[in-house]
């Protein structure tokens, strides 16, 4: 057991060198493809989005080498994705985003161009953790007047949310029982203190969670295309976002169809919609 952690912590910091995350996802990622998942060395390359900042987003590193409670692995979401689905939210200058899971956080940077006041995110790996810190840094001294970053490392499902209007980001960070564990700290939540919320899930694997909340609602749902230059940084060629907001929420719906069936591409890693 001593091995083990010790072992566990040399992973870690070891994480926080590019190179090293990078490497240990190509490495790993046949092991993956053998179980059926959909892994692929698109997500080894260097990004144009870390070419472009001067970050560290790239790469693949999967569940185990993060944690012995954590499930899923890491990837960098596309920007373009992103900046799609945070255009559907309404007034983001007056909510706080949260990613929960934020991984190496190139989320939290995009969300820094849509004037969010408070911007957080929450990792359960110190590894990443330390990473999405040393890229919240980089994007700070690059653009001194955009909100800066807040890092939190801590366990996303038992993290309390803030009671403000609040933009919860998620890209499939969470099993099943998870998700259900996260569902029910949102409840409390706005049981607590009625305010305007959104969740945004990219790749949502277990959008019929948040579909059963009585809660919730959808807002928005569709099969977003990469943009033409983040083709081949990624295993496919299109990702599925949906977002829900509170039950009652004032703001209109944008065009679309909200209600999109959720089809499970690959269990517990792959979802797409279909009208």
């Amino acid at each position: 057991m001593r091995f083990k952690a010790v072992s566990h912590r040399i992973i870690q910091s070891a994480m926080s060198i590019p190179w090293f995350a990078r490497l240990s996802g190509s490495v790993l990622i046949g092991s993956y493809e053998s179980r059926g998942a959909r892994h692929h060395a698109e997500w080894g390359r260097l990004h144009p989005f870390d070419q472009l900042y001067g970050v560290d987003t790239s790469g693949f590193v999967p569940g185990f080498l993060l944690g012995s409670t954590v499930r899923t692995g890491y990837a960098g979401a596309q920007p373009g994705i992103i900046r799609k689905a945070l255009t559907v939210i309404p007034d983001p200058q007056q909510c706080h985003f949260l990613d929960l899971g934020c991984g190496k956080g190139r989320p939290l940077l995009i969300a820094t161009e849509f004037g969010f006041p408070a911007i957080t995110g929450v990792e359960i790996s110190p590894g990443l953790a330390r990473i999405a810190r040393r890229n919240a840094s980089i994007m700070a001294d690059a653009y001194p007047d955009r909100t800066r970053i807040d890092i939190v490392t801590a366990d996303a499902t038992k993290y309390r949310l803030p009671e403000e209007s609040l933009v919860v980001f998620l890209y499939n960070p969470f099993d099943r029982p998870l998700m259900e564990r996260f569902l029910g700290n949102i409840e409390a939540s706005l049981r607590r203190s009625r305010r305007t919320f959104y969740i945004i899930y990219y790749n949502p694997v277990f959008a019929g969670i948040l579909d059963a909340s009585s809660a919730l609602e959808r807002r928005y749902a569709a099969q977003i295309p990469y943009d033409p230059g983040e083709l081949g940084y990624g295993p496919d060629a299109t990702d599925a976002v949906v977002i829900w907001q509170n039950r009652g929420n004032p703001h209109p719906l944008p065009p679309g169809q909200p209600d999109a069936a959720v089809t499970i591409v690959v269990p517990d890693l792959r979802a797409e919609l279909t009208a």
